[in-house]
C-alpha cells in the first residue's frame, strides 16, 4: 500500500507540474504578443522624428512669442520708455565729461594759436580748425583786446 500511494502521490505531482507547465506557458506566450505588439506600437514612432517635431514647435512658439513682443505698441512704448531713462544718466554724464575734456582740448589750441604771429593767427584758426573757428576767433579777439 505504501508503493501504491507513493505512486499515487508521484502521479498528482506529475500532473500538477504538467498544469502549471501549460499555465506558464500561456503566460509566456501572452507576453510574447504584447512584446510584439509593443515593438510594432514603438516602430510608429521614431524618436528623432518627435525630436525634431519637438524642436519645431518650440522654435515656431518662440517666432510667435518674439513677433508679438515687436508688434506690441505697449512693449514698444515701455522698451523706448526705459530705453531713454536707463540713457539720459549715461548721456548727461557723458555730456559733462566730454565738456571738461573740450575745454582742456580748447586751452591747448588757443596756446598753439596764441604762439603764431600776430597776423597769421586768425588765419591759422580758418584753415586748420573751421568747425571750432566760431568759437576761437571771439577768443582770440578778447586775448587780442586785453593785451592791447
Amino acid at each position: 500500500m505504501d508503493e501504491k500511494l507513493t505512486l499515487g502521490i508521484l502521479g498528482l505531482y506529475t500532473v500538477i507540474y504538467l498544469v502549471v507547465f501549460f499555465i506558464q506557458k500561456s503566460q509566456i506566450d501572452r507576453q510574447k504578443d504584447v512584446i510584439t505588439s509593443m515593438k510594432s506600437f514603438m516602430e510608429i514612432f521614431k524618436v528623432d522624428e518627435v525630436k525634431k517635431y519637438v524642436e519645431m514647435r518650440n522654435e515656431r512658439i518662440l517666432h510667435d512669442a518674439t513677433k508679438f513682443i515687436t508688434d506690441s505698441d505697449q512693449i514698444k512704448k515701455m522698451s523706448d520708455d526705459l530705453i531713454k531713462n536707463t540713457t539720459k544718466p549715461i548721456q548727461e554724464a557723458y555730456t559733462e565729461i566730454m565738456a571738461q575734456r573740450y575745454e582742456e582740448l580748447v586751452r591747448v589750441v588757443f596756446q598753439i594759436v596764441i604762439n603764431q604771429e600776430p597776423e597769421r593767427r586768425e588765419q591759422f584758426i580758418k584753415d586748420l580748425l573751421p568747425n571750432n573757428e566760431h568759437y576761437l576767433i571771439p577768443m582770440l579777439k578778447d586775448y587780442e583786446n586785453k593785451i592791447v
